[in-house]
Formats: structure tokens, sequence, C-alpha cells
């Protein structure tokens, strides 16, 4: 089978998810492709570390206007020409909007990775664009393909979106056979991470983590693109800046406590990484959330998370209690798991529709596409 991804952004956590399925995918021999742009703020190049046997289409899709859009379209009709896919998969809305526009003739799978409709905080003109946009998306996408059950039911009650199937996201890392060992002793740490924005809340989450500085040390592992990281700089909270995957899993794992306080959120890869290496997650009581730890690691108000924080570093019992939980939950949300979900979701659409365009071989691992 013929798979192309499609996202409007290297790096990031959808970036991640694109990478480890197409790589997945390919080792079981299918012919994988990703189309994708490369943020300004990006700090890796969108082959680094990338499988050689997954083909890459770099896009310049490095900005957000409707010019923009208009010619990423036209550069995806000439690829999905020239490469024959028999499925394409588009991976957040802005590819949402572009691929449905352009590729009609193709069956078409959509995944928000954190649907607008959960946003909280834009005006109410903002809103009603960004919920008409993704209605028009979900409307001509042959699949709405939701990373967790709370993504799915938003999407059928906001949007009535019928058409859903729901694939959680995975990470290497909750394969079987590769669960961590037992944790080594650690002095109390309690981190957050990320690329710091208005979905995490970095105002909120300097209260928290000021609040608890004198139980344990504290840190945020990730960076800004612009000045969003001023509330914890001004709290007197360490921020690393940006890291790679690497360096950065290696900081949350020396951590005790990842504090995940996200406004809203598909499912997140920086909690499941925390269940990998045995960090205990609290996080905000929102259904992403809440559906990956469970009620117990949830709290709806700043007050609730310091004082389940400062519990958690004090209380070795409670330690060991939730970090038995969240073993007995995180194999479900594996990449072997992730990359079976969607090979079966693309097997019985591609079986369901016929592609329009006959599949050639493509010369060179990276195609540059130009916009005009």
């Amino acid at each position: 089978m013929r798979i192309l991804h499609v996202t409007e952004a290297g790096g990031g956590g959808t970036f991640e998810v694109v990478r480890v399925l197409a790589e997945r995918l390919a080792a079981r021999e299918h012919t994988v492709a990703i189309a994708a742009g490369r943020r300004p703020t990006s700090r890796a190049a969108l082959d680094e570390g990338l499988d050689p046997a997954v083909e890459l289409v770099e896009l310049p899709w490095a900005e957000r206007t409707l010019r923009a859009q208009v010619a990423a379209a036209r550069a995806l009709r000439r690829v999905t020409a020239a490469w024959g896919p028999d499925v394409v998969h588009l991976h957040s809305s802005f590819a949402g909007t572009v691929g449905t526009a352009a590729l009609r003739s193709l069956p078409l799978v959509y995944t928000p990775h954190g649907m607008a409709a959960a946003r909280v905080g834009d005006g109410p003109a903002r809103r009603f664009a960004q919920n008409a946009a993704e209605r028009m998306i979900v409307r001509h996408a042959d699949v709405l393909g939701a990373v967790s059950h709370a993504e799915a039911e938003l999407a059928r009650r906001v949007h009535g979106a019928r058409r859903v199937t729901v694939v959680p996201n995975g990470i290497s890392e909750l394969d079987p056979g590769r669960e961590p060992g037992r944790p080594s002793p650690r002095s109390p740490l309690v981190v957050a991470a990320g690329r710091i924005d208005p979905a995490r809340r970095p105002e909120g989450v300097a209260r928290i983590l000021a609040a608890v500085a004198r139980d344990a040390r504290v840190a945020w592992i990730g960076g800004a693109p612009a000045d969003e990281d001023r509330p914890l700089r001004e709290a007197g909270i360490p921020v690393s800046g940006w890291l790679d995957r690497e360096s950065a899993l290696h900081q949350l794992a020396s951590a005790s406590v990842y504090l995940h306080w996200s406004a809203w959120d598909g499912l997140s890869l920086a909690v499941l990484e925390a269940l990998a290496h045995d960090v205990i997650v609290v996080a905000s009581d929102i259904p992403a959330n809440r559906e990956v730890v469970g009620p117990d690691q949830v709290r709806r108000s700043e007050a609730g998370a310091i004082e389940l924080i400062r519990s958690i570093v004090a209380d070795e019992a409670l330690r060991g209690r939730l970090l038995s939980a969240q073993r007995k939950r995180r194999g479900q949300w594996s990449a072997a798991r992730m990359a079976d979900g969607w090979l079966d979701v693309y097997e019985r659409l591609a079986g369901a529709r016929t592609p329009s365009s006959v599949p050639r071989s493509v010369s060179s691992r990276t195609i540059n596409v130009p916009w005009t």
C-alpha cells in the first residue's frame, strides 16, 4: 500500500506521531511518504532522525496566510499525481483544510490532534471561523481519525461527525518489552514540558511550580516560539529552551512528577512519555487527560494540583500506588498498537475507494515541490 501523510509543519508532537507511524508502516513493507512544511521556529531539519525507508516531500509551508494555503493545495495536487497514494492521512487542521480542498478524489483520513472546538480563550469571531473550517474538513474527509475517545466525542457532538474511528497515539517506549525497570532513587523534581504556548497555560504552570518550589526542584523542559515563557521566567522557574527529543526525555526521566496543565489536548505525547519513564503525572481535568491517567491524577484547580503534587513528593506510599496504576494503564498507548490501528483504517478505506491517480516510482527520498 502507498500511504501519504500530510502535515503543515515539522517539529512538535504531531510530527513525532507522523514520523513514528510512517516508520512503523515502512518497516512492514508499505511505501510511505511524509509531505510537510517546516516552521521558522523549528530547530530541526524535517529529515533529522527519519528512517531512510520513509520518503520525504518537503514543502515550503512556513506561513498560514491564505496565499500560502492556496499554493500548498496546488503543490499537493502535483505530489499526489506524481506519487499515486492509495490513501492520504491529513494531520491537524491546516493540512485538513488544504487536503480536503485539493484531494477529494483520493481516500482521505483527517486527524485533528487537538480539535479547534476544544480551544479556550479565543474571541467569538475567531472561534466561529475555526469551527466552520473544521466542520468543512469533517464533512469532506472520508474518515475522522481521532487520537482519543475524548476527541472523537467532541467531533460527534460539535460537528455531527459520523464517520469516526479512534486510534490512540502511541510511542515506541511503551511497546511490549520496553517498559523501564525499577526507577532509581530521585531527589524531588517537578517538571512541565513541551512547547510553551496558550494550550499549555504557562501562567498557571508558573503559579503551580512556584508554589511547590519549596518542596521540590522545579523546571520547564522545552522552549517558546516568542515571549510565551515570560510568566515562567518572572516566577523564577528554570526553562531549558529547545532540546532534541533524546535530551528532553533524559531530563524528563529524572523527574518525580510531571505537571501537564493543558487547556485542551488531543492526546499528549508528553503524558505518554512520562508514563513510560515512571514519572507520576498530575494533569488538568480535561477529558483527554482523564482518559489517560484516570480521575485520581487530574485536578480542576491550581490549588488542587499544588496539594496533590505536595502529597506525592511527601508520601512514598502514595507514589507507589500511583506508579502502579500508571504501569497497569500504559500498555494501551504503544506505537505497535497505533500502527496496527491505522493500518486497519487505511486498508478498509483503500478497499472502499479506488484512487484516480496511477502510482509511479519516486527516484529521490526528499522531493522539493515548487509552490507555483
